[in-house]
Formats: C-alpha cells, sequence, structure tokens
C-alpha cells in the first residue's frame, strides 16, 4: 500500500508515483519549494497491483490527438504509430 507510516501523500505525490511507475514523463510546473521537495517524495513508496488498476480504469483523454502529425507519407502512418 502506498504512503504507509506517518508519511501522507498528497493527491498530486500519488498521481505522480503513478506516472513514473508506468513509465510515462510528467511535466511538473512548481516554482514553489516545498512543493518542489514534495514531489520528489515518491520514491520511498510505491503503489500496490489493485491500486495501480483502480487508475488504469479511469478514462484516459489526450489533449492533443496528434493527427497532424500522421501521414501516409511519413514516419507516422497512423494514431498507434504516432503515440506508440
Amino acid at each position: 500500500m502506498f504512503c504507509e507510516g506517518a508519511m501522507t501523500c498528497m493527491v498530486m505525490q500519488i498521481a505522480l508515483r503513478w506516472i513514473y511507475e508506468e513509465g510515462a514523463s510528467a511535466i511538473v510546473r512548481s516554482f514553489n519549494k516545498e512543493r518542489m521537495k514534495e514531489n520528489l517524495e515518491l520514491f520511498d513508496w510505491e503503489l500496490s497491483e489493485e491500486e495501480s488498476q483502480k487508475f488504469r480504469h479511469i478514462p484516459q483523454l489526450r489533449l492533443f490527438s496528434g493527427i497532424n502529425f500522421v501521414s501516409e507519407n511519413g514516419p507516422y502512418k497512423t494514431l498507434e504509430e504516432f503515440w506508440d
């Protein structure tokens, strides 16, 4: 289970941990030193498989489809190739 013991996690830390465990990249925008420290407090714990599965069932939406980079003459022939 995540955040065991005296440590408590914020929603953003749980989300960052899930992104990290999925092998994806997150762009975190903060100039607040305390917030930056909190963002790094995700390496001392991990999500259980059950918790990760719950995240995987949340509908995902990309704000940018990538369709402008797909062409039969370009390197990406389909959206699946582009996002892979």
